[in-house]
């Protein structure tokens, strides 16, 4: 993971020195009204489609004006998503982990022109997710024993759309997000694979540095 991070930092580094007028923000985020895909296995279903944990992002995005009023440019960002709520069957607690993500993304921003200090803008971004999980499945018996069984968590699209607004270089903005995912588990030597995509909004604030 740390690899990717690496590597992404460096891919916006060589765009931000390439060209004077480069914009590079900042940002750090929030999630609200977090789901992940419900998973069944033979009709029964082991996870919940809500968020059990707080989840929360770390952006850079590097940008520049190609056409009036239009920005385009690159993202890497940062995404600790927690885990699904768990579901307690009959006489098992069953827990799927969740997972986090690294994306490296297109990123478009459209500035709405109107007068005054506030100027709001649409953006969307576009990418790829380098996905890991928060561990592996486990189920418990009422005894507390618990198996763990190992989970494979699987890289997928990334995309995001919203709007938000600059004030003085302070920015704020609103975003529906979408990290795709599959998580594979083998169970009673059967592998098993199924979505497990995470979709959130997310508020974010943060600076836009000029260069």
């Amino acid at each position: 993971m740390m690899k990717k991070i690496l590597l992404g930092l460096a891919a916006l580094s060589c765009v931000s020195l390439a060209a004077e007028g480069t914009n590079v923000y900042l940002k750090v985020g929030a999630d609200m009204l977090q789901r992940f895909d419900k998973v069944k296995v033979e009709g029964e279903k082991v996870n919940k489609d809500k968020g059990d944990d707080f989840g929360y992002e770390l952006t850079v995005e590097v940008m520049r004006e190609v056409y009036p009023n239009l920005e385009l440019g690159l993202g890497l960002s940062y995404q600790e998503h927690g885990d699904p709520k768990s579901v307690k069957q009959e006489d098992f607690k069953i827990e799927v982990p969740g997972f986090k993500s690294v994306p490296l993304y297109i990123t478009a921003k459209y500035n709405i022109p109107v007068e005054g200090n506030i100027k709001p803008y649409l953006k969307a971004d576009l990418g790829y997710s380098f996905n890991s999980d928060n561990g592996n499945l486990k189920i418990a018996d009422e005894s507390g024993e618990t198996e763990t069984l190992l989970t494979k968590i699987e890289n997928g699209m990334y995309y995001g759309i919203g709007a938000g607004a600059e004030y003085n270089n302070f920015i704020i903005d609103l975003m529906y997000k979408i990290n795709k995912t599959k998580g594979e588990v083998e169970l009673y030597g059967e592998r098993i694979k199924k979505d497990l995509d995470y979709s959130r909004v997310t508020l974010s604030v943060g600076y836009k540095f000029n260069f």
